[in-house]
């Protein structure tokens, strides 16, 4: 029976790279004796899915967000550095690999399962946006931005010369609710007449960003195209996989360049400005 599972390994170990990995989860998942549904709950995990690394059935990477939530559980800690640096070798190149960009940042993100919940709502999503820079904002001005983006139910154009803070303000009504609510699972607070975020770098789970990223592209104004303000370039080729990972690279370092630019340069009576990077391939693998 020994054998069996020696050549069992083996024939899993040959055809999935990612095999080591799959052994490290399993051993982190199965040292919790509660069982997989309850575990699942608590990880934020499909029972299915928990249960395919356990029995290696996966031969593709596993969701690094899937990988990073079981290892927060596990360490006890939350954030993403010290998650990684409490995992095992394998699991801790995996998850720097995944979010490198997270151990080159001055303050890592931490995992906070509340928020990903909370932020699943577009609008709380928006409003913390738009609370978690330098800025001071009221909570009229987080209304004017909620109504701007309230605008297209009414077919209104975000350029449209006709705008007033008035209609913004009510077509941004519903900013209220999601406050206080934000406000209640302390997230935000408000002092002084200002709102601002209370966990400043978490780390979003990737489906929400997805989820929310197309609505966030109502806010492209193309009148500022002339005043090289913004910018939105889209081009498609087939290529080699290896010139794709070329092109990341170079898209990565221009992202924390940037990053790191907006981090030097932050202020309270800036622009609210969204930088964002979205690359990948249109096939399934």
């Amino acid at each position: 029976m020994h054998s069996d599972t020696i050549s069992e390994n083996s024939k899993a170990t040959m055809a999935n790279e990612f095999y080591p990995l799959y052994v490290e989860l399993k051993t982190y998942v199965e040292s919790y004796s509660g069982g997989l549904s309850a575990l699942a709950q608590k990880v934020s995990i499909s029972k299915p899915t928990l249960w395919r690394w356990v029995n290696f059935k996966n031969t593709k990477a596993p969701n690094p967000y899937h990988v990073l939530s079981l290892m927060k559980y596990v360490t006890k800690k939350e954030n993403i550095v010290q998650i990684a640096s409490s995992s095992s070798e394998v699991i801790g190149d995996y998850l720097k690999g995944s979010f490198p960009g997270d151990f080159e940042r001055e303050t890592p993100s931490v995992v906070v399962h509340e928020i990903n919940d909370l932020l699943e709502d577009f609008y709380c999503y928006l409003i913390y946006l738009v609370t978690n820079t330098e800025k001071k904002m009221s909570r009229l001005e987080v209304k004017k931005i909620v109504g701007t983006y309230s605008l297209e139910q009414l077919e209104l154009s975000i350029e449209d010369d006709d705008l007033n803070d008035d209609l913004l303000m009510r077509l941004g009504h519903v900013a209220d609710v999601k406050i206080d609510k934000l406000i209640d699972h302390k997230i935000l607070v408000e002092e002084d007449g200002f709102l601002r975020s209370l966990c400043t770098n978490p780390k979003l789970k990737v489906s929400i960003t997805k989820k929310h990223l197309p609505k966030l592209y109502k806010f492209f104004k193309e009148k500022n195209m002339h005043s090289g303000t913004n910018l939105m370039y889209a081009y498609q080729e087939s290529i080699p996989r290896e010139t794709i990972k070329s092109i990341v690279n170079i898209q990565y370092e221009a992202f924390m360049k940037c990053y790191q630019l907006m981090e030097k340069d932050k202020c309270e009576d800036g622009d609210i400005y969204l930088l964002t990077s979205y690359f990948d391939s249109l096939e399934y693998n």
